[in-house]
């Protein structure tokens, strides 16, 4: 009996050795998936800022660009790190009177932090200051949209023509630029 209680013992003992193994090995792998990408948390997306900031201290290269649509235009100039664009500063005129001063922050080719400053004539002067942040399918991560000093909602609306811009000024840098294409 002794030695039956011992063959089961083994196969009770050798299925939980088993069990913790694999669960140590599904950990593993999951962290060794996750090294050197951020998380595309407010925290992340503010650590991959301070890190594009800091290259661009010294850019391995820019290049100047224009956009044009029908309500407003723009230049602009991309910054490059590895050949692979990180970050767009664009001076963006209405046709009405108007202008705006926006940055927009990249990894991988998608936009994750956006920084916009505009300022409208019509009816009346307005201060818009707006900070975005969206994960690499464009979704909200977190927001701050001051106009004339007062805190208030960022509609998906506005959100959305943020995203699209930004998606409209890469493809023009994709397309034109000659640093991308090395």
């Amino acid at each position: 009996m002794s030695h039956g209680f011992t063959v089961a013992f083994y196969f009770q003992l050798n299925g939980a050795m088993k069990l913790s193994q694999l669960i140590l090995i599904a950990l593993l792998l999951l962290i060794i998936s996750s090294c050197g990408r951020k998380e595309y948390t407010e925290t992340g997306i503010l650590e991959i800022k301070k890190e594009i900031d800091s290259l661009l201290y010294n850019p391995e290269a820019e290049e100047q660009f224009n956009w044009g649509g029908a309500d407003a235009y723009s230049n602009f100039r991309a910054y490059y790190n590895n050949s692979k664009l990180i970050f767009i500063n664009e001076d963006y005129r209405f046709r009405e009177p108007g202008e705006a001063f926006n940055r927009y922050y990249f990894k991988d080719g998608k936009m994750l932090y956006f920084v916009g400053r505009e300022l409208t004539y019509m009816p009346d002067k307005q201060f818009k200051n707006v900070e975005l942040m969206v994960d690499p399918d464009g979704n909200v991560i977190a927001y701050d949209f001051v106009i004339n000093g007062q805190r208030t909602g960022l509609d998906s609306d506005d959100s959305k023509k943020i995203i699209e811009h930004s998606r409209a000024l890469e493809k023009i840098v994709s397309e034109r630029s000659t640093i991308t294409r090395k």
